[in-house]
């Protein structure tokens, strides 16, 4: 199938809390890349429930902005758990060329970077503990949801059962699929986005090493009612700041410096938690480092090499 030149051939499909939106807007920056304005378009969501996706008309409307680039981005991390049903939506829509990224972050770091990221996006009460959150999400074995009615705060244990997932991803994309790490992502950000770029076809040295600061970090706030101002115009206004990301950068400096609250991801009661979290996550971890090993561009993290 010939695709439409000003509809995705470049999708950021996982996971929640690895660094999508980083990756996202350093591939935006790109003059050889058209990335969507709104960084999470969940466009072809409703395939995965085998519901009615909007036409090719309707998603190009997030793309006005295509200017002949090589590569238009879309990033939505939930894709990942979107199975057979979406590969074959992405395949007849899009064409056979889409390439795939996902981005893999140790489970349980993931899960307390989503639990405090629902605290800080008051979608939970602020003295919601890490035990209580866990409680509240569907165990592992419950399996992804298969309802976009489900309440996604419950679905944190599960995404990082990324075993469950991967291998039919793998199987349909074969070479188109780039599988990197949050780790790698974080402690070498020029190195991997010049893998990312050489496997893209892209030219690295259009990026500055100031270009990679770290977007969507998950913070803590002094003044709860001025964080809930400035959530409410981040959402309402996101296509202007992905236009003017440097202008962007510097308000939210001034931001963190004003109502960014120092304090430690977890609470030294947490340990216990913890240590039930990384166990929980043994076999999965397992299970991905077999299926990976032989998976070609991977350098396997710590948490996968046991």
């Amino acid at each position: 199938m010939e695709r439409k030149h000003n509809l995705p051939n470049l999708i950021i499909g996982g996971v929640h809390k690895a660094g999508t939106t980083s990756l996202h807007t350093y591939l935006s920056m790109h003059p050889d890349v058209c990335g969507s304005l709104i960084k999470e378009l969940a466009f072809l969501l409703p395939a995965r429930y085998n519901q009615e996706v909007p036409n090719n008309d309707v998603y190009a409307t997030h793309f006005k902005h295509y200017n002949n680039e090589k590569l238009v981005l879309e990033t939505t991390p939930s894709y990942l758990y979107g199975g057979l049903p979406l590969i074959n939506f992405i395949n007849e829509r899009l064409g056979d060329d889409v390439k795939m990224i996902f981005i893999l972050r140790e489970p349980t770091d993931r899960f307390i970077s989503f639990y405090r990221h629902c605290v800080t996006k008051l979608e939970i009460p602020a003295d919601t503990t890490l035990e209580q959150f866990v409680e509240m999400s569907s165990s592992i074995e419950s399996g992804i949801r298969q309802s976009n009615e489900t309440d996604h705060i419950t679905q944190g244990l599960i995404e990082g059962d990324y075993a469950a997932f991967l291998p039919i991803w793998m199987e349909h994309f074969k070479d188109r699929l780039l599988i990197i790490f949050f780790d790698e992502l974080s402690n070498d950000t020029p190195g991997v986005m010049k893998k990312i770029c050489n496997w893209l076809n892209i030219d690295f040295s259009f990026y500055k090493k100031e270009d990679f600061t770290v977007e969507n970090r998950t913070v803590d706030y002094k003044i709860a009612f001025v964080h809930k101002f400035a959530l409410w115009v981040n959402h309402h206004t996101e296509t202007f700041w992905r236009k003017h990301y440097k202008l962007k950068r510097f308000i939210r400096g001034l931001y963190y410096g004003m109502n960014e609250k120092k304090s430690d991801a977890t609470n030294k009661g947490d340990e216990a938690v913890i240590a039930r979290l990384k166990k929980m996550y043994d076999g999965p971890n397992e299970r991905l480092a077999s299926m990976l090993k032989n998976f070609p561009n991977i350098n396997l993290p710590y948490w996968l090499q046991r």
